[in-house]
């Protein structure tokens, strides 16, 4: 269904989500459209790509959409058809970002000093592509933030919770879907550059170079925060191996005192002679015998303590 309808100075853009094959084919027949094109458009599984007809441009790419409940993203699926007098754009999903840029096209086109170029598909598709990544480099900022957060509350508790490792297991599979998504932007952005010189004779470049720009700055930011997640991700188990090696020493350091206490208990626990033994009811060897546990233990504990082994 038809979610945006914009048309000025002889210009028309059409906007759909998800349309069905029936909301489809009234634009292909307008149009005139390839039928391979209409094939495509009804495909949400195709790959980035850019095919360019004797009358139309056909572009496929996908951008990073973030799903808050579920704590990851997933590929939103943009299909555009550019014209010489039109532009048609289908997403897999709603986006809020076509009515901003629509009011804001406007509001570009109102002013005074607006350029003829503007009033184009072309300058049209730049402000969906700049809108999209400009919305990704926000994403990417709240990524840094939360990267810092859970750091802080790892160093905090010396350890990671199953929510934080399972927090920090989704932002390393979010930062390798929006490597996947953006990566092959470059080249589609390169050819659309080319392609566009024959049917639009204004000067884009410095619009496609602000393209460029703007998707190395995003596999930037996201390999750096991939970088940084895995290397929380050896945090944790550096941390998680150094808690276990203090278990271990604990329980060894019990183990070597209370064997020490077993063989001395175990001693006079037999039916032998043995000094200090128990004579006409008197506590005084059990007293002497307390006095040498504790004086054992002490003993070991300071060796420990002087090892630094706990």
């Amino acid at each position: 269904m038809i979610k945006g309808n914009l048309t000025v100075g002889g210009m028309t853009w059409t906007h759909m989500v998800n349309p069905a094959h029936k909301d489809v084919s009234p634009i292909i027949e307008k149009y005139n459209l390839h039928e391979m094109v209409e094939q495509d458009l009804m495909d949400f599984t195709t790959q980035d790509k850019i095919d360019v007809y004797d009358d139309c441009i056909f572009l496929v790419m996908r951008f990073p959409k973030y799903n808050e409940k579920a704590r990851k993203h997933f590929a939103n699926t943009m299909h555009a058809i550019l014209g010489k007098n039109f532009i048609f754009t289908i997403t897999s999903h709603m986006t809020t970002n076509i009515q901003k840029i629509q009011d804001t096209y406007r509001a570009e086109l109102e002013e005074e000093d607006a350029e003829a170029f503007k009033l184009s598909p072309y300058y049209i598709l730049y402000k969906i592509i700049d809108a999209m990544y400009d919305k990704a480099l926000v994403g990417l900022g709240k990524f840094t933030r939360d990267l810092v957060r859970i750091e802080d509350e790892t160093f905090d508790s010396n350890a990671i919770s199953a929510d934080l490792l399972f927090d920090l297991m989704m932002k390393k599979r979010n930062a390798i879907l929006m490597r996947h998504i953006i990566a092959p932007h470059s080249e589609i952005l390169g050819e659309l550059q080319t392609a566009t010189i024959n049917f639009y004779e204004g000067d884009l470049d410095v619009y496609f170079e602000d393209l460029q720009y703007k998707t190395d700055k995003i596999l930037s930011m996201i390999s750096i925060n991939r970088e940084n997640t895995e290397s929380l991700f050896d945090i944790s188990d550096t941390l998680a191996t150094l808690k276990t090696n203090r278990v271990i020493s604990v329980l060894t350091i019990y183990t070597v005192v209370l064997g020490v206490l077993t063989w001395l208990s175990g001693m006079y626990g037999m039916n032998v002679a043995l000094p200090f033994g128990l004579e006409d009811g008197s506590l005084m060897p059990f007293w002497g015998i307390s006095l040498i546990m504790t004086v054992i233990i002490i003993i070991t504990m300071l060796y420990f303590r002087k090892k630094k082994w706990f």
